[in-house]
């Protein structure tokens, strides 16, 4: 090959490649620069000054100690100022810049400075020798957040990780910075030390450029990364929200968009969120009426769980920043740090629909712009944002596959709100935020982690519609029953293959390595040979969605044969990308430079020839010696004399001496010339291009068959998990009825709390057909929450197709699961523990429906005895008579159970939960055994008292407690037969007016009256 032809390709002064190392200030570490130290020395009187000396080479001077002050508000140190006399001679140092140290800036320094000034906000990582340094504010940062020890070198507070396992020292401090909101990059040198010293700026820095930008969505880790617990079911999201208006009465309309870069998922939804307010059936002066919340929002970002939100910098209401303030506040406390990135302006829908349109056409996929032509325009909105946004980061193109994209509510599914996923423990468990004794950690038995997504995604949006149901549990049965060699062989090819969704999305991106592709495309391969040339008659199969996933995977085998014979799997795995391809001539630039290095090493070869002449030696052959290559060596015994061109010795020994000729010096050189030039120039342009084309044909013709096949995966991953747990606990297959408000449960069990605890769980029986409320009592640690969280949670079980905790299960499918529970107060946004309380339930009365189930959990606890028994009675009333919706109403206020089964017998019922005293002591304390069964009727006590002594306080307390109770019984006793009169008068008194309220709101009156009474002296 021309020496020409090759210089064509060679431009030493910007090649990467190699790494040299270099001094701190940004020198090459070969060539040091000597130091030109400036001493001063103060006059002592006014009249007379001194010159400063210059220091000579033989002692070294001193320099004077200038004071510091360090500002904590500025990121660097200001210094005092050396006044010197005016007689002074100007040092060389006075005409460079000094920097903050009062040292001059280094070439390096002024490159980070320079960088730092081009990329404001981001975390920089600079590559400098074999370390990866932080300097400045960012060098505070990495001290904080990363544990590092920082300290200052010259005009720079630093900080640095080594370089030498990249895969480790790189990708953990980047990650854990991306987990903490932060936006990071890398800066690499850019040029190779044998392209340096071939150009002519060998003196000057390393060239650096910033190479890589992450931020906590757009990092898309390796297919092989470790996740964290709580990451094996999410992928870092992106949301991006719009909010509109001019929406219904009442309502904010919103459109997002929630993309998971890392794994291609794309959700979106356009809806109308109920700005709503306090219940109004109270007047206490607590309650403000204006006091609204985007309910709608807070559930799609509780399932979503982003780790970035684009957000315009204008437009947003200051409810729903607040909301999403909220949000960051809470995630950073419980799952790390959320990041916001504004944008300036919002696109109008014309400029956002032409926006998306020139995407498509780029992507050379025009007729995706019909598809968005249906999308709700505050959708289309946010898909352009997140495409204008994703594009800075060369990974939009997931947004370009608008066939898996997929609308967050549907009539097919249920929607959990996000109270309701933190009151039954769906997702992580309340205690330490951990998956361990969710619901999540008993359903998983997955083995791909695209699979542990999809159930997660399962078990958020529970099914509704009842053929999708029985077609998921039918599926689960028959891989419970059936002995078929094929669902065997489809468990078998589940095992060890590698997370497939991710592998995708970064074929996609063009950032999948070599090594990954070694990896991706043999297991594509074995999917699609798994069930090959089998028709799908003959598997025996009755499941149509069973049939379904085999089907979908022989069409790979075809396409994959393809792509595996294309390259070298062996070579792909080294990670070179020059040498992967079976046809070199497929890329002749690359065979180019093949050829000049096989050319040099040939010459060296030749060599050897005359130097076998030169030192009368026939038989010598090249010797390598600690990764020297083409060494010549001689023992010293021989005497043999060296031609002085040899000289100096490369290395000598004991016994050796070992040289080598300047032909084969100056051949080396030509090599590694060519070897770098390969590697900088032709790796990053040639060999980059022909990968990158390569994985563009991966893209472009099988991307729709590669991303079927993966979630039909994940699909049948789901469907043997759920079979397995079902085998494993002894749980039941539920019966779907179209019969209204059915929901029978016989000998129900808790899963959760099945699994943690080594004694058996109680079971219990409840059904819905004789009436459609409950109202359970019973003694507190009586076991009332855990039986209704029982309840609610083999519905949610039921309803992902799973097998249930029971002995028979026979429901009609729920539209919506909506629970208020537990006591906690939100003081971050102004709200007390009763605010939270009236507010949840609010959004219960707003959004319920006839096929709900409704658990309240002690509902008006929170203020008054009176005004929290009126506001429970009704409430209880509305669901029970007007939603008409199945629910578990748990309360310590037996008067409200009594009142509504008296008036709606058919509808409310009275429960409780069983338990047995007995009177141990002299002094008759008694002694309280909890059944934890459920039964009819209404329980007659509490026994706090007696839950009180099983906490540990003091038996004087106990005692005063268990004398002031009875005391207390008695007389509320003897006041409620005395007003037993009055109410009657007050009840006919209200029926015989002309002007009568309701029937409600006069049984509430009447109850808050008689309360009073029944709480003051006679």
């Amino acid at each position: 090959m021309s020496q020409s032809r090759i210089s064509a390709y060679f431009s030493p002064t910007k090649s990467p490649g190699k790494r040299r190392l270099e001094s701190p200030t940004g020198e090459p570490s070969q060539k040091k620069q000597k130091a030109d130290l400036e001493q001063w020395r103060f006059t002592p009187s006014p009249e007379k000054s001194t010159t400063p000396r210059k220091a000579s080479r033989q002692s070294k001077p001193k320099p004077v100690e200038s004071p510091i002050v360090i500002s904590d508000s500025d990121s660097e140190p200001s210094f005092t100022k050396l006044t010197r006399s005016k007689t002074t001679k100007r040092s060389k140092n006075s005409k460079k810049e000094l920097g903050p140290s009062g040292e001059p800036w280094t070439p390096m320094e002024k490159q980070v400075r320079q960088l730092k000034q081009e990329n404001p906000g981001v975390v920089l990582m600079v590559e400098v020798g074999y370390k990866y340094r932080f300097f400045g504010e960012d060098a505070k940062v990495a001290a904080k957040e990363l544990g590092m020890v920082c300290y200052r070198d010259r005009n720079y507070l630093t900080a640095s990780v080594p370089y030498d396992r990249r895969e480790i020292h790189l990708k953990k401090p980047v990650s854990l910075l991306l987990s903490q909101g932060y936006k990071v990059g890398i800066v690499a040198q850019v040029e190779t030390a044998a392209l340096k010293k071939a150009g002519e700026n060998s003196n000057t820095p390393f060239e650096r450029k910033l190479v890589q930008l992450f931020t906590a969505t757009t990092y898309v880790d390796e297919i092989d990364s470790l996740d964290h617990e709580t990451d094996k079911y999410t992928s870092p999201r992106l949301v991006c929200i719009i909010e509109g208006k001019g929406g219904k009465p009442g309502t904010v309309p919103f459109g997002i968009i929630s993309v998971a870069p890392s794994v291609g998922d794309v959700v979106w939804d356009a809806f109308d969120g109920i700005s709503s307010t306090l219940l109004r059936c109270c007047k206490s002066r607590i309650f403000t009426p204006d006091t609204p919340m985007c309910i709608e929002l807070e559930t799609r970002l509780a399932h979503t769980k982003p780790s970035e939100l684009l957000l315009p910098k204008r437009g947003l209401s200051k409810n729903t920043a607040k909301v999403l303030d909220h949000l960051a506040t809470s995630s950073a406390r419980t799952s790390g740090a959320i990041r916001k990135e504004y944008f300036e302006e919002e696109m109008t829908y014309t400029e956002a629909f032409d926006f998306v349109s020139s995407f498509y056409e780029k992507a050379k996929k025009a007729n995706l712009v019909a598809t968005i032509t249906d999308f709700p325009k505050l959708a289309v909105i946010a898909l352009a944002c997140a495409i204008r946004y994703l594009s800075a980061f060369d990974i939009a193109a997931t947004l370009a596959q608008t066939t898996f994209f997929t609308k967050f509510t549907t009539k097919t599914h249920m929607l959990l709100a996000g109270n309701t996923l933190a009151n039954l423990e769906i997702f992580q468990n309340e205690t330490d935020y951990t998956t361990r004794g969710s619901l999540v950690w008993i359903l998983d038995k997955t083995v791909t982690k695209f699979g542990a997504r999809m159930l997660r995604s399962w078990i958020g949006r529970p099914l509704v519609d009842k053929s999708a149901l029985q077609e998921r549990i039918d599926a689960v049965e028959e891989i419970i029953t059936s002995s078929s060699e094929h669902l065997a062989k489809l468990r078998q090819l589940l095992r060890r293959l590698p997370d497939l969704a991710k592998g995708l999305s970064r074929i996609q991106y063009k950032q999948c390595t070599p090594r990954e592709l070694a990896v991706l495309l043999p297991a594509f391969q074995k999917i699609g040979d798994a069930f090959a040339n089998q028709p799908i008659e003959d598997l025996g199969l009755e499941s149509r969605l069973l049939k379904e996933i085999i089907s979908a995977l022989p069409p790979l085998k075809g396409p994959m044969s393809e792509l595996v014979n294309l390259i070298d799997l062996e070579q792909a795995a080294e990670g070179k990308k020059e040498n992967m391809w079976t046809d070199p001539t497929q890329y002749p630039e690359l065979e180019d430079f093949h050829l000049g290095i096989q050319t040099s090493e040939a010459e060296i070869e030749q060599e050897l020839v005359a130097i076998r002449k030169t030192l009368r030696m026939p038989s010598l052959k090249y010797t390598t010696i600690a990764g020297e290559e083409y060494l010549i060596e001689v023992k010293k015994a021989d005497k043999r004399p060296i031609p002085a061109e040899y000289l100096p010795a490369i290395s000598k020994t004991k016994f050796y001496e070992r040289y080598r000729s300047p032909t084969v010096k100056r051949k080396m050189e030509e090599r590694a010339l060519f070897t770098e030039s390969l590697q900088a120039r032709v790796f990053t342009i040639e060999a980059r291009k022909a990968y990158s084309h390569f994985l563009e044909e991966c893209v472009g013709k099988h991307y729709a068959v590669m991303r079927d096949a993966v979630n039909k995966l994940a699909t049948a991953d789901c469907l043997i998990s759920l079979a397995q747990v079902a085998l494993q606990e002894n749980y039941v297959k539920p019966e779907f009825t179209d019969e209204p408000d059915t929901l029978e449960i016989d000998e129900g069990r808790h899963p959760m709390i099945e699994a943690l605890r080594s004694d058996p769980f109680i079971p219990n029986t409840i059904s819905f057909l004789e009436s459609r409320s409950k109202v359970i009592t019973g003694p507190n640690m009586g076991g009332k929450s855990s039986c209704v969280r029982m309840i609610a949670l083999i519905a949610i079980m039921a309803q992902i197709g799973s097998y249930v905790p029971a002995a028979s299960v026979k429901l009609a499918p729920l539209d919506s699961i909506q629970t208020r529970m537990g006591a906690s107060d939100d003081i971050a946004r102004g709200r007390s523990t009763f605010m939270i309380e009236m507010t949840e339930t609010s959004e219960i009365l707003q959004t319920a429906g006839s096929e709900s189930l409704v658990v309240l959990d002690e509902l008006g606890r929170g203020t008054s005895t009176f005004d929290g028994m009126s506001i429970a009675y009704a409430v209880l009333q509305q669901l029970a008579t007007q939603t008409r919706c199945k629910t578990l109403f748990i309360t310590h206020y037996p008067l409200v159970g009594m009142e509504l089964e008296e008036k709606f017998p058919e509808t409310v019922h009275n429960m409780h939960v069983g338990y047995r005293t007995e009177n141990k002591t002299i002094d008759g304390r008694r002694d309280v055994q909890f059944l934890y069964k459920l039964e009819r009727g209404i329980a007659k006590e509490s026994f706090g008292v007696e839950c009180a002594r099983l906490a540990g306080l003091p038996e004087s307390i106990l005692d005063r407690a268990s004398e002031k109770s009875s005391n207390l019984e008695k007389t509320v006793t003897e006041r409620t037969k005395r007003n037993m009169v009055i109410q009657t008068l007050q009840i006919l008194k209200g029926l015989s007016d002309p002007q009568p309220q309701s029937q409600a709101e006069t049984t509430v009156e009447i109850l808050r009256s008689s309360l009073r009474s029944l709480t003051t002296s006679p």
